[in-house]
Parts: structure tokens; C-alpha cells; sequence
């Protein structure tokens, strides 16, 4: 195990020097009867580390296979002060080129993140994300929403969690506001466009109550710090789902927010839903947006779509086709749809590639953009 571990760091460090979307949650795992991220990640919102049982699934799931061995020697328990500190390391490589006319723009992205889980006691635990990168990532600067600004060096979260019971979990710290089918692709319309890219990480207060059939996540939040300061946002909102079959594989869901800032509020409602059958599934969400910006004394109402179905040909091979619309109303009229293919293959419990391609047209323009990417995933495992 002291072997393979090395070599992985080994790797992620020579290929960063050579050369992002974020890795997360998989909510296709619905597919397979695990309704949330709870059963197989640490915190229960997912997109971060793996427990014990979580590193099981996810050696099972890939071309490899087999079981998970934990690592037991020396240096583990050394990096791991005994068991009680998580730790990996995930790197994250990305080329991708488009084109808006006859002339393709290349971009090829590297992010290195540091993750790491430190059980303070049986009750509390400390978890945090520091993210390094060659080049940035922002979601679309707009004229009804500028983006948050990046950085070369990020801390995507630091939270302290409470486990009040075991049903019952709060934590308070920086972090990505909860979302509905928590699809990893930060890029899509509908993170892109409701505040969650990769650098909106605001200070905030949440729990998350869940039961054999339902789980409810309200929160609140103030701004992250590196937002305009007229943008910076105060708000509070909610997350609500059901297992409507009690089967574990076909999950509904609402969502609903206030925010207000200095230059403007939104308020937030939304419907989703993660649907699975055995090797295929279905990802959705509708979010409609009423927002109030100060600059023009005006409120204008935005609606975003998103639909995904993926197939599973193997445990370690998932295809997928994903379709997108935005409208936003006057005075910042937008008019977008998109379709996406893609095809993730994993390898190992260490390595993921994906490729994909994106077609957006924009009907106020007449624009059409393409877009063909490739990514590799690669992390440690204790």
C-alpha cells in the first residue's frame, strides 16, 4: 500500500508540472439505490472524502476492481495521526477547445487540491480544501451578476461539523451552498448562472436532518470575501427531498432561497429530481429566478433547465447526454440552450478519464459554440 501511495503522489506532481472541472459527488450512484452522498462520503452533502465504506464502492466501481485494502503500515498512521486524520490528494487536468466562428481557442487547465478530515472528537471533526491552479475558472462575468474572483491558491472549504445525532448534522464554516442533484460540472447553466461556481464558497451555517426516506438541509449564509462589495450576498435557504417509493432509487426534490445584496436580491425555487433503473438513470432540475437589480431599478425573472440521462454500460464505464436552457428576461435578455455528450471511464479507484462535447446555441446572437474536452482525475487513496 506504501508503494502504490507514493507512486500516486509521484504521478499527480510530474503531470501538474506538465500541464479544470472539479471532481464530487457522483449522483448516478441513484442508479444503484444510494438516494444521497451520506452512505459513502464523510460530510452528507458529498463532494468530498470517501469513508471506509465509501472506498469500498468506489474500488468496486472501477475497471480494476476488487477490494479496498487500507493502508496499516507506519507511515500511514504517521500522516494520519493514528486513524484520526483523512487525507488525499486529487489532481485534476483538463484540455479543452472551442470554437465560436472558424478560429478554435485552446485552454489546457491543471488543479491540485489538498483534502483533508480531522476527527476532533466523536462529535465534532474539522474538514477543509485548499486548491491550486495554473489558470482560472470563473463562471460568466455578467451585467446582472459579476463573478467572483479567482485565485491561483483557494480555500474551497473549512468547515467544523457537529454530529448532534445520528440522524442530525451542523456545520458552520466556508463552503459551497447545498444544491439539488449536485452534479459536479460547475460550467452547466444552472450553477453557472444561481451563484455556484467554483470560487463562490460563502460563510455559512447548516444541517442536514435525514431520515429512511427524506432529507431537509436549510442554511444561511453571508459572502465569501471575494465578491464586488456591492455584491456581496446575505441570505438563507433550504433543500427538502423524498424517496417517493421508498425503493432508494427515485428521489424528488425542492429547493428555495432568499438572497439580498447591496446592488439587488433573488429569490430562488426550484424542483429536482435523481431517478435510477439498474444501469440507466435520469438527473433533473428546474430553477426559476426572480431577481431585483438596484443599477437599473428593475426586476426581471430568470428560468433554467437542466436534464441529464446516463447509461452504465459497465459499473466503470458511464455514457451520457445532457440538455440545458436558460432564459433570462429583459433588460438582460438571454436566450440559451445547450447539449452535451460524454463518456467517463474509471480506470482505477485512482484514475478517471472523460471526454465530452458541448454545442450551446445562442438565439439572441444566432451564435453557435463548440466545444470537444478531455479530463484525467487522479487521487490518492489511504
Amino acid at each position: 500500500m506504501r508503494t502504490r501511495l507514493l507512486c500516486s503522489f509521484t504521478l499527480a506532481a510530474a503531470m501538474v508540472a506538465a500541464l479544470p472541472t472539479p471532481a464530487a459527488a457522483l449522483p448516478t450512484m441513484i442508479r444503484l439505490g444510494y438516494t444521497n452522498c451520506a452512505a459513502c462520503h464523510i460530510a452528507p452533502q458529498g463532494g468530498g472524502l470517501l469513508n471506509d465504506y465509501g472506498r469500498g464502492i468506489d474500488e468496486a466501481q472501477s475497471r480494476r476492481g476488487g477490494e479496498y485494502e487500507p493502508a496499516e503500515d507506519g507511515l500511514f498512521r504517521s500522516v494520519s495521526a493514528n486513524g484520526r486524520i483523512t487525507q488525499d490528494l486529487r489532481l485534476v487536468m483538463q484540455q479543452q477547445t472551442k470554437w465560436n466562428g472558424q478560429t478554435p481557442v485552446s485552454a489546457m487547465r491543471a488543479r491540485i487540491m489538498f483534502r483533508a478530515v480531522a476527527a476532533l472528537s466523536s462529535n465534532f471533526r474539522f474538514a477543509g480544501t485548499v486548491t491550486g491552479e495554473n489558470e482560472g475558472a470563473a463562471r460568466p462575468s455578467l451585467l446582472y451578476e459579476p463573478a467572483a474572483a479567482a485565485a491561483h491558491v483557494f480555500v474551497n472549504t473549512a468547515l467544523l461539523h457537529y454530529r448532534a445525532s445520528e440522524r442530525l448534522e451542523i456545520a458552520v464554516g466556508r463552503d459551497q451552498l447545498p444544491t439539488g442533484i449536485n452534479i459536479p460540472d460547475l460550467g452547466v447553466f444552472i450553477k453557472s448562472r444561481n451563484r455556484l461556481g467554483y470560487y463562490d464558497a460563502p460563510a455559512q451555517l447548516k444541517a442536514v436532518w435525514s431520515g429512511d426516506r427524506f432529507q431537509v438541509m436549510p442554511f444561511v449564509y453571508s459572502g465569501a470575501g471575494n465578491e464586488l462589495r456591492r455584491e456581496r450576498e446575505r441570505g438563507a435557504g433550504s433543500l427538502a427531498e423524498l424517496d417517493i417509493f421508498g425503493n432508494h432509487r427515485t428521489v424528488l426534490g425542492a429547493t428555495i432561497q432568499h438572497a439580498s445584496a447591496d446592488n439587488g436580491d433573488r429569490n430562488v425555487i426550484g424542483a429536482y429530481a435523481r431517478v435510477g433503473f439498474g444501469r440507466w438513470g435520469v438527473l433533473a432540475e428546474h430553477d426559476v429566478t426572480n431577481r431585483h437589480r438596484e443599477a437599473v431599478s428593475q426586476s426581471f425573472r430568470q428560468d433554467v433547465s437542466y436534464a441529464q440521462v446516463f447509461w452504465a454500460a459497465r459499473d466503470w464505464l458511464v455514457a451520457s447526454g445532457t440538455g440545458e436552457r436558460l432564459r433570462v428576461d429583459a433588460p438582460f435578455r438571454e436566450h440559451l440552450t445547450a447539449g452535451k455528450a460524454e463518456i467517463a471511464v474509471r480506470f482505477t479507484s485512482h484514475a478517471t478519464v472523460t471526454v465530452g462535447t458541448r454545442l450551446e446555441h445562442n438565439a439572441a446572437s444566432g451564435r453557435i459554440t463548440k466545444a470537444v474536452a478531455i479530463q484525467v482525475a487522479l487521487k490518492t487513496v489511504d
